[in-house]
């Protein structure tokens, strides 16, 4: 009996050090996520801040659209790095909640009392994490994440890239320029939306359900 005990106090201590590892997992992906998302911002804050000042010295100019040409592309990758990794380290958050969830899981099989007690899912499927964290599917939840933002500021450099080049190089009229960078940066958009939600589904899918909520509890 004693070493009964003395092993289910082993197992407890394993899972609460665990617990403790996957929290702190969860807040590295968090602090990397916002010191990415603030290193891509400030690249564009100081590339507009060039931009402006190139327009005011040149007269917007050919030396201003050359410039243009050269740095919105490389803000552009920033922006797409920045938006790839954003999705990975959401995905790396995901699966550490998955993680702490099924521990919770241990945690009310070991002391059913505690359930009431807890707020946060003790089970491991998709829904039941996102029910326990407030959020509901929807479209626009892409946009307040991280990488959604991070994709429509990426949108709006692909867009105005788009308008330069159809002004500069195609010579065409204002309007028709403009229509060109919306379009530009509604597809920007949508790709990555696309890629987004397939990163999305295969890491979904590559996890193995142990403790779903099929009571929708």
């Amino acid at each position: 009996m004693a070493e009964a005990n003395e092993g289910e106090d082993q197992v407890l201590q394993i899972m609460t050090t665990e617990h403790f590892v996957l929290q702190t997992a969860r807040s590295g992906t968090i602090q990397e996520a916002n010191q990415r998302a603030n290193l891509f911002l400030t690249s564009v804050s100081s590339a507009t801040i060039a931009l402006a000042f190139v327009a005011q010295v040149t007269q917007m100019g050919m030396p201003f659209v050359l410039f243009s040409l050269i740095l919105l592309p490389c803000l552009y990758f920033i922006g797409i790095v920045t938006f790839v990794r954003a999705v990975q380290v959401a995905i790396e958050d995901m699966v550490h909640a998955r993680g702490m969830a099924r521990i919770r899981h241990y945690y009310v099989e070991s002391a059913p009392v505690v359930r009431r007690y807890l707020i946060h899912a003790i089970h491991d499927d998709r829904s039941a994490v996102l029910v326990h964290k407030g959020l509901k599917s929807s479209p626009w939840q892409f946009f307040v994440t991280t990488a959604g933002m991070v994709s429509t500021i990426n949108g709006a450099i692909a867009g105005v890239f788009a308008g330069v080049v159809a002004r500069s190089a195609v010579s065409l009229p204002v309007l028709l320029s403009v229509g060109v960078g919306l379009l530009v940066f509604a597809a920007s958009i949508l790709l990555l939306r696309r890629y987004h939600l397939n990163a999305w589904a295969a890491a979904e899918d590559s996890l193995t359900v142990l403790f779903p909520d099929a009571q929708g509890e």
